[in-house]
């Protein structure tokens, strides 16, 4: 079955010119209201559609024959292509032609005409907004399988928001530990500023910003957060353990028996044991317990953190 552009499905060029005079007349009469501009592009735009199924090396002859018809006429200012231009048209002559093209067509059009660039393998089409090692990457982390598809319009947003939350996170965590340890060897590296200004580098192609860079930011980041958790619960533990070994009755009992008081009647003991936790239990401010457990969650946090780097 022979398409559209088939040449047996195509007028004679003085049929063709005929009746494509006709048409160019009508709108000529219809479109006496409109600006000269709007004129141009309405009959440049029927002459286009008019020339679309005429092969490239037939056009000439069509042209000459609707120049025969209208000698003197001047299309309403339609600026027409001479035949001779046409045949003699490079294919980089009809590549820039198609590209000037290109702004002017509709939506409509332009999905017409991917369609066909995709009909001719010239253009890919796909579902897909990533692919390569990005694609499995992301299909490993979220169990994707193969055929499941990724909306690009959700993968941007949901980047977004992602970045949104690790962008606070990071602030958030180095500064809560930059007050909590401040004499840790354990430092964020700012060599490349905070990590909104990596994100934004990276995204924008700076080669002196390398994914692996950004990967190891976050990296650092989730440890630290990873080991402020997981040293919450050690951290009530070792206070405990702290409190007892200080404050316990027999840990009093003892302080006093080294300091030389343990002999006499046993209320005496009783007395001096009172005095002896009174005086300890005067260490125990705000300042020294917050320290206590603060000093606890950084030393178990540091631990993990050194033993996950080695």
């Amino acid at each position: 079955m022979q398409g559209p552009t088939s040449t047996a499905a195509l007028a004679e060029p003085g049929e063709w010119a005929a009746t494509l005079g006709n048409r160019l007349k009508y709108l000529q009469a219809n479109l006496a209201e409109e600006t000269p501009e709007n004129r141009q592009n309405y009959l440049e735009e029927e002459l286009r559609r008019a020339l679309q199924n005429i092969p490239a090396s037939k056009r000439g002859l069509y042209l000459d024959a609707l120049a025969q018809r209208f000698p003197t006429w001047d299309l309403g200012s339609v600026v027409v292509t001479s035949p001779s231009a046409v045949t003699q048209q490079s294919p980089d002559d009809i590549i820039n032609s198609f590209l000037q093209l290109v702004p002017e067509l509709s939506g409509e059009r332009r999905d017409t005409v991917k369609q066909r660039l995709a009909g001719l393998g010239i253009l890919l089409t796909t579902n897909k907004p990533i692919d390569g090692d990005a694609l499995s990457e992301v299909q490993l982390k979220l169990k994707l399988a193969p055929e499941d598809a990724i909306d690009p319009q959700r993968l941007g947003k949901l980047f977004a928001a992602l970045a949104d939350v690790m962008i606070t996170m990071d602030q958030l965590a180095w500064n809560v530990w930059r007050s909590a340890a401040p004499k840790s060897a354990i430092r964020r590296d700012s060599s490349h500023g905070d990590l909104r200004l990596m994100l934004r580098r990276a995204l924008s192609g700076d080669v002196e910003l390398s994914t692996g860079q950004v990967q190891k930011q976050l990296e650092a980041t989730r440890q630290l957060v990873a080991g402020l958790l997981a040293g919450l619960g050690p951290a009530g533990k070792n206070f405990a353990r702290r409190f007892h070994e200080h404050y316990a009755p027999d840990a009093i009992r003892e302080v006093v028996r080294t300091e030389g008081g343990g002999s006499g009647l046993f209320a005496n003991m009783e007395a001096k044991c009172w005095k002896k936790y009174t005086e300890l239990a005067s260490e125990l401010t705000d300042a020294t317990i917050e320290n206590d457990i603060q000093n606890a969650v950084v030393k178990y946090a540091e631990d993990l953190i050194r033993g996950s780097q080695r």
